[in-house]
Formats: C-alpha cells, sequence, structure tokens
C-alpha cells in the first residue's frame, strides 16, 4: 500500500476517534470511553512512527547517493 495513503488513514483514524470519543465522554464519562481515547493516541502515535520513519529512510538514501557521487568524482579526477 502506499505511504502517503497509509499515513493518510492513521491520521483520518486518529481524529475520527478523537471525535467519538469527545462525544461518548460527554454521553457517559471517562470510564466507559477511554479506549476511543486510547485508539486515538495509538493511531497518533503509529503515523509518527511512520513519518519519522520514512524521513530518516530518504535522509538515508540521500547520503549514500552524495556518497557515490564522491567516490565517483574521485575516481575520474585521478584519471
Amino acid at each position: 500500500m502506499n505511504s502517503k495513503l497509509v499515513k493518510t488513514i492513521l491520521l483520518a483514524l486518529s481524529a475520527g476517534f478523537f471525535f467519538l470519543w469527545i462525544l461518548e465522554f460527554r454521553r457517559a464519562g471517562m470510564f466507559e470511553s477511554y479506549w476511543l481515547l486510547l485508539l486515538s493516541v495509538t493511531c497518533l502515535l503509529t503515523f509518527q512512527f511512520r513519518r519519522l520513519k520514512a524521513s530518516l529512510l530518504l535522509k538515508k538514501e540521500q547520503q549514500e547517493l552524495n556518497e557515490a557521487k564522491e567516490k565517483q568524482s574521485t575516481k575520474t579526477d585521478k584519471k
């Protein structure tokens, strides 16, 4: 599945669970609606983890490309 799609779904789930928690909290109280808050926080933390993981992978790929370019340029300079 597309990474952007997964992140969008996680963010939408987090907002939806939070909205449901607010409605349920007003109706039933904290004890009965706590699980919705936990689902919302879980989706939000998963979204953050995936976003940071993707940015670290992108940074690592760029660094490897820069190192490869430097090695290639030093090889051509010596000739």
